[in-house]
């Protein structure tokens, strides 16, 4: 009996596992530095970082499920063809993550908006805020982002991500 185990026995794929940890311990080390730091502006660019990493993570999430699910479920040519479609990422808006969804499977599409827009679509205007700040901070534009939104907008980031990690496991 053979104990090697296929890359999808071990869900989320490693790559989405290692950048929640990463994410996880740059949102712990913002907390703390919001805490015990005198110098303002560190904690400000920290919380700017937190930001970026948050919705770079979603993108990645979005990406590395979609890519292990088509591993997974499809073989050949139509593997090769569809893994070169989502060799590239986008920003992880609501409306683009709604398509994205779509064409894999309109029901799932279906769902997905209506989890962006429970509680008066309050999913779906923060998870637009936090690619809209991203977009802004990676541009250099004023942002006005601080500690306790870039925490919540991690948060925010995590559930979506949550929805790809267990909608798109393949078994």
């Amino acid at each position: 009996m053979s104990t090697t185990r296929s890359p999808i026995d071990v869900w989320p794929p490693a790559e989405v596992t290692f950048i929640l940890k990463r994410l996880s311990e740059l949102a712990s080390i913002v907390e703390e530095q919001a805490r015990s730091s005198n110098d303002q502006e560190i904690v400000s660019w920290l919380a700017r970082l937190l930001v970026i990493r948050s919705c770079g993570y979603l993108e990645q999430t979005v990406a590395e499920t979609a890519r292990a699910y088509t591993r997974h479920k499809s073989y050949g040519l139509v593997r090769s063809f569809s893994l070169g479609w989502l060799e590239r990422t986008h920003n992880p808006t609501p409306d683009a993550l709604e398509t994205f969804t779509g064409r894999f499977d309109a029901g799932m599409q279906e769902e997905l908006g209506e989890f962006l827009n429970a509680n008066d679509e309050e999913l779906r205007r923060e998870l637009a805020f936090l690619v809209d700040r991203r977009n802004r901070i990676a541009h250099g534009l004023n942002e006005g982002i601080g500690v306790v939104k870039a925490l919540a907008l991690k948060d925010v980031a995590c559930q979506v991500a949550d929805w790809f990690i267990l909608r798109f496991r393949p078994t």
